[in-house]
């Protein structure tokens, strides 16, 4: 009965999400030649700014002549990789807060005890986030074997580590907000405060390492072909914390 209930109440937002990335995929991965069409004209455009200019080089423009560097970089490194920690944050932050809102929480401990309502909750929607990101990951690979494009498929298993790594840990940041909040608003906007906050200090050098958005994009993973083990393993380390730290605050949390 908890399962069924948190099936349906997480489906709505599932469907919304995978539709919304499996259109916007085929905004991008037909359009290669006509993007590289472009962006060459922009970059020969004496009159544009030669300082605008310098920030989409000639010798990037004609890498995206490259199917695998276009749909590795302008996917995962642009536009899945831009929507991750939004789609995580969709999926978390309702999970406690809109049952503490609705006063539906009361019900719910009725007849579960505390921790079998955590974590039906919380295996069922991350369990859906992950399908659905993994499904993500896994279209340039469906693509590109559908339409016979020469795709670096050893490279799409590391894109796809970053994305559902990084998905899970900010899907763990809204939901131990969810569990201190007593409304929906705050678990929302704190989410986005922190996904705002730590990219904005990852600009900054010695702060670089709060940039969980550049993990994400796989950028380490353009510039070496390999997983960035240890940030992997920092991200599923806090993951697992704040879903401990969210439990226990679950746990002890008054009514």
């Amino acid at each position: 009965m908890m399962f069924k209930k948190e099936i349906y109440d997480v489906k709505f937002r599932a469907i919304f999400i995978f539709l919304v990335v499996v259109g916007l995929f085929f905004l991008v991965a037909p359009f290669q030649k006509l993007a590289v069409s472009m962006l060459r004209e922009y970059s020969d455009d004496q009159s544009i700014p030669e300082i605008v200019r310098k920030l989409m080089p000639k010798e990037f423009v004609e890498k995206l002549n490259d199917w695998s560097f276009f749909i590795y970089s302008q996917w995962f490194g642009k536009n899945l990789g831009q929507i991750i920690p939004i789609i995580a944050v969709i999926m978390a932050f309702p999970l406690f807060a809109r049952e503490y809102e609705n006063g539906t929480i009361e019900f719910l401990l009725a007849r579960n005890d505390r921790r079998r309502v955590f974590f039906s909750k919380t295996f069922v929607a991350i369990f859906v986030m992950i399908f659905e990101t993994m499904v993500f990951s896994l279209l340039p690979v469906i693509y590109s074997l559908l339409t016979n494009k020469p795709l670096a498929y050893h490279y799409a298993w590391a894109f796809m580590l970053h994305t559902v790594v990084g998905a899970i840990f900010w899907f763990t940041v809204a939901l131990f907000l969810s569990t201190v909040s007593s409304d929906q608003v705050k678990p929302l906007l704190g989410s986005f405060a922190a996904i705002a906050a730590t990219t904005v200090l990852g600009l900054l050098k010695p702060l670089r390492f709060l940039n969980v958005y550049s993990y994400i994009m796989g950028t380490k993973v353009l510039q070496t072909g390999k997983v960035d083990l240890r940030y992997t393993i920092l991200l599923s380390v806090l993951s697992c914390t704040l879903v401990l730290v969210g439990y226990k605050i679950f746990k002890e949390k008054e009514i």
